[in-house]
């Protein structure tokens, strides 16, 4: 993908060019941002514990140009202010911690400080369309941001962006580059495939996909329709050249309760994949995916809302054949029982019940919220239906934001306290423990923007 590098480049020395043709003013906006990161796990049993504190600061310019055209770039710096021994490992567990490393570079932990260019782009927008070629953020179903840590996920490759009308909007995201969330470089797709934790094969063996795997590009393809009455319909297609091809609908709408100020809320998802081409490997013992592996999964959401509170309960059952597979070093599920902390990735099957409540203080800028969720998952033992061997379990998770503006505009404070526990206690082995259940999680996270325009 090295030609698309190239046009990057020339696109950026043409703007000088194309700005003496036009006596508009070049404009420039930047923003500082700073996060604080402490985040700590422990467990009922005798594992190994672990924290870490991470600080992230970045700089993020976005410069209008003649024509319609903007350059928007961003970097980010990453220090490591203290943590535990994040490089040794459980004497139990031949593996690492699987949490406070996704503060720092996973594919360098020895790395104290280091930084990265997270956006670094070339925009165009004129009426109805948009365009983005180069490094930037992402938001679809199955390939985006993430939740947490100090970065977000980015992608490199060229975005437009069509509306047709105004209840229309169509998105294609052609991608030949990533710098997953928890990593300090870019990477070709395929490389990036396997550095996050890679679990089992189908057969049971240590996943052998790293560094092994064959995908030159992905296309996603996103349409939102806003329809009457508080009616929303989005549909995805996710190509993955050589591994695998998903599609998802989703359905979404808010009814007004007569005599009531609240609001029923209610969604319905629908999603398949399919493996394709040789699902990254000629060889079996080193492909990503079984390219005849097919899955469905649908998710349903009920709930209320009202000027300060919100509550839904949710349903998602995975089946099919062989696993749903997506690279977790490219987003997180896209499905309402969707816990932070935790992804239902990997599984041949599942029932997972989830329900959410959210309220607002009227006196201060404050919000606490809560998670639960129950989740009946394959047998650990079992690889070929569950590739990371997580127990079935129950997970709760108490939040909290507060907007601090009466001590600093721009600063605000968000604490994340997470349960999960093992559903059967009996058996466990220590691979399915460590990293998955029966654990204690805290995140501390101090953010401040500063904008400068």
């Amino acid at each position: 993908m090295k030609k698309f590098q190239i046009i990057i480049y020339l696109s950026f020395l043409w703007l000088p060019l194309s700005a003496q043709q036009d006596s508009t003013v070049w404009k420039t906006a930047i923003e500082l941002g700073l996060r604080s990161y402490f985040m700590s796990t422990s467990y009922t049993g005798d594992f190994k514990n672990d924290h870490a504190w991470g600080q992230m600061a970045k700089v993020e310019t976005s410069t209008s140009l003649p024509f319609g055209f903007k350059v928007n770039g961003e970097y980010l710096g990453f220090l490591r202010i203290l943590s535990s021994d994040l490089r040794a490992l459980d004497p139990r567990v031949p593996n690492l911690n699987r949490y406070e490393v996704g503060l720092f570079d996973v594919n360098h932990l020895d790395r104290r400080l280091f930084g990265k260019i997270g956006k670094l782009n070339l925009a165009f927008e004129k009426g109805k369309f948009q365009a983005i070629l180069g490094r930037m953020e992402i938001n679809t179903p199955f390939i985006n941001q993430q939740d947490g840590r100090l970065s977000p996920t980015f992608v490199e490759g060229l975005r437009v962006g069509l509306l047709p009308n105004p209840n229309v909007h169509i998105k294609s995201n052609l991608i030949w580059a990533v710098s997953p969330r928890s990593t300090g470089n870019w990477f070709a797709l395929d490389e990036s495939m396997g550095m996050y934790p890679v679990g089992r094969d189908e057969f049971g063996n240590p996943s052998s996909y790293f560094g092994n795997t064959n995908v030159d590009f992905i296309h996603v393809l996103d349409i939102d329709f806003t329809l009457k009455d508080n009616t929303n319909l989005q549909l995805n297609h996710t190509f993955v050249e050589n591994i695998y091809s998903s599609f998802l609908a989703q359905w979404d709408k808010s009814w007004n309760i007569p005599d009531s100020n609240l609001k029923a809320i209610t969604g319905i998802q629908a999603s398949i994949q399919h493996g394709i081409g040789n699902g990254g490997n000629e060889e079996v013992d080193l492909r990503y995916k079984n390219p005849e592996d097919f899955n469905w999964i649908v998710s349903g959401r009920m709930g209320l809302q009202s000027r300060r509170n919100l509550w839904h309960l949710n349903y998602t059952k995975i089946q099919g054949k062989g696993r749903y597979l997506s690279p977790r070093e490219w987003g997180r599920d896209p499905f309402y029982t969707f816990i932070p902390r935790e992804r239902n990735e990997g599984l041949g099957h599942a029932d997972a019940i989830s329900t959410y409540f959210q309220h607002s203080l009227a006196q201060k800028p404050l919000q606490v919220y809560t998670f639960m969720g129950l989740y009946f998952l394959p047998d650990a033992a079992d690889a070929s239906r569950n590739k990371y061997a997580v127990p079935s379990y129950a997970q709760l998770n108490l939040g909290m934001r507060y907007n601090l503006k009466e001590w600093v505009e721009g600063l605000n404070l968000h604490l994340i306290l997470m349960g999960k526990a093992a559903l059967d206690q009996q058996n466990l082995k220590p691979a399915w423990v460590y990293n998955k259940v029966n654990l204690f999680h805290v995140n501390t996270i101090l953010n401040y923007t500063i904008p400068w325009k």
